[in-house]
């Protein structure tokens, strides 16, 4: 579809790497409009004034929702180092709470990856994370239940920033949790990163929420919520390496479309002869 001579629009959700293959073969051959939504490592931003119950409701919901299968995850949380180990603590509970099975099931909320290749790809990434952080759930050795690819919840502290873990987006249930010491710091934690999809952050200071918000390179950012909270009356969409373009309820139809200026020359009108 990329390379066809007769699509001149493509809208597209799923990686960077088929993004990019994409964008390639456009360039290549017609030139056609191109509108991605592609991967995240999604900041979330933990003040030491936010109300830390609700960030780590919010927050553990964003991660494992779908196990960790959603570009908007909030893979990457920062607190503050003077509410961390609280924060942790009720983080933590939260993971080790979710019901692993079947999620068709009523009392499941956590289901297993969508296939072979994505569950050894998690399991890659976590062995990853051992070498470089400490482990502070999970990460033991996977044992399959039913035949399904189910990973429980993982959580690493004390990642260096530059660690694959950071950087790379794992899509599964996986999640980093780092402290920050001030408020310049953590924006710039934050944005070094390919990726900017979703952000969040926690704070009762509606001056701080508004400036960081200004301040995050994110095409969306929630304050005192988390992905998937949003609105289909807003653009959707990402900067960076999480893709071109909007999506939404009226920003989606403009891809489509075309513009077009017509010129009619009148004579006798407007001084014309």
């Amino acid at each position: 579809m990329g390379s066809h001579m007769r699509i001149r629009a493509i809208s597209f959700t799923g990686s960077t790497r088929t993004g990019r293959a994409i964008q390639i073969a456009s360039a290549e051959s017609n030139l056609k409009k191109v509108v991605f939504e592609l991967g995240g490592k999604g900041p979330s931003l933990i003040f030491e004034d936010a109300d830390l119950e609700e960030a780590a409701k919010g927050t553990d919901f964003s991660i494992f929702w779908n196990a960790g299968q959603t570009c908007m995850a909030n893979s990457r949380i920062y607190v503050h180092e003077n509410v961390a180990e609280k924060f942790v603590a009720l983080f933590k509970e939260l993971a080790k709470s979710r019901k692993m099975g079947d999620p068709t099931s009523g009392d499941v909320n956590h289901g297993p990856q969508a296939d072979k290749t994505q569950y050894e790809a998690v399991l890659k990434y976590i062995e990853i994370g051992k070498e470089s952080g400490k482990v502070e759930l999970g990460g033991e050795p996977n044992i399959l239940k039913d035949g399904r690819l189910t990973v429980n919840p993982v959580i690493f502290r004390d990642q260096p920033e530059d660690s694959r873990i950071m950087k790379e987006e794992v899509f599964g249930p996986v999640v980093v949790i780092n402290t920050f010491k001030t408020e310049e710091d953590v924006i710039a934690k934050a944005n070094d990163a390919e990726y900017g999809l979703y952000a969040s952050l926690w704070t009762n200071d509606l001056g701080r929420a508004l400036r960081v918000s200004k301040k995050l390179e994110s095409g969306m950012v929630g304050v005192n919520c988390a992905s998937p909270t949003g609105s289909w009356d807003l653009p959707f969409g990402g900067w960076k390496g999480s893709g071109t373009g909007r999506e939404s309820l009226l920003e989606s139809m403009d891809h489509f479309l075309e513009h077009k200026s017509i010129y009619f020359k009148c004579p006798g009108i407007g001084g014309w002869e």
